[in-house]
């Protein structure tokens, strides 16, 4: 396989494990929206993402074995996307975008990098 076609096909695996972690992270943040409020909801949301997203990554999309060393670099790559995931929710909330379309929004709108990010850390 080229390593042209490998990427895209991570890439496609790579959605399909981003779209089972966003409805885990979804799920969550609108299960605890009213209890805790959004920042908390939405940083609880992504705490159960991070887990879900690193265990599939390894798994499926790199084919990789899950390490402290990956797990380190995975945290330190989401810590980096989850503040770009806040910056885009502020602005949202800022907007007033409704709660039941802000997640979606800001995954569409940073996913891209999560996935270079996520790609080199797990597979150098």
């Amino acid at each position: 396989m080229s390593s042209k076609s490998r990427t895209r096909s991570e890439f496609i695996k790579f959605l399909i494990v981003g779209g089972i972690s966003f409805v885990v992270h979804n799920v969550v943040y609108m299960l605890l929206l009213d209890v805790v409020g959004g920042t908390l909801a939405y940083s609880l949301g992504y705490v159960s993402w991070m887990v879900v997203n690193f265990l599939l990554s390894n798994y499926v999309t790199f084919k990789t074995r899950p390490t402290m060393r990956r797990a380190v670099g995975f945290v330190f790559s989401s810590a980096i996307y989850y503040l770009l995931q806040m910056c885009v929710y502020a602005l949202c909330a800022w907007l007033d975008v409704p709660d039941i379309i802000v997640t979606p929004l800001v995954y569409t709108i940073t996913f891209p990098l999560n996935f270079l990010m996520v790609r080199y850390v797990l597979k150098h």
